[in-house]
């Protein structure tokens, strides 16, 4: 038994070779590809008729081809568009992990929108955020659909 073990350890340290050379060191690109930025999810068809969901939807899909007249527009319009959301979320969503989801969002369309206003979208912050913008609405309506496929789930008792 003893020198099977042994006859391993010499085996293991035989194999082992130095590489002769190094390899050269990979250059990290200064540019998001632009095909990371595209919203991948659309609102459950169930919450097509919540209309503050909806143009949450069309500001976010907006955003990510470019078009940022969101920003543009004046500070309230940012505003009314998260209390518009936050006045009318039906019950079903009415969740601390959806909430923070939702207010996830609304920081980052909030710093999107400082940072377009200082820098006119030239710099790769402002494409990373534009980025993260995006994930994260997919994140929020990812949430809701599983809350909503979870609620669809249970089964109430008779009374």
């Amino acid at each position: 038994m003893f020198t099977a073990l042994q006859s391993c350890k010499e085996a293991t340290k035989s194999n082992f070779t130095p590489a002769s050379e190094l390899t050269t060191p990979t250059t990290i690109k200064n540019t998001l590809p632009k095909s990371q930025l595209n919203v991948l999810s659309s609102i459950p068809s169930s919450l097509l008729d919540w209309a503050a969901l909806s143009e949450l939807e069309k500001s976010i899909t907006a955003i990510s081809d470019g078009k940022h007249q969101l920003f543009e527009e004046s500070d309230e319009a940012l505003k009314i568009l998260f209390l518009n959301i936050q006045s009318n979320i039906p019950d079903a969503l009415n969740t601390p992990s959806i909430l923070a989801r939702f207010k996830v969002l609304e920081t980052l369309a909030y710093k999107l929108r400082a940072d377009y206003k200082i820098i006119k979208q030239d710099s790769i912050g402002f494409e990373k955020t534009k980025l993260e913008l995006t994930v994260a609405y997919s994140n929020l309506i990812f949430q809701i659909s599983k809350t909503l496929e979870k609620e669809s789930q249970l089964i109430s008792k008779p009374n």
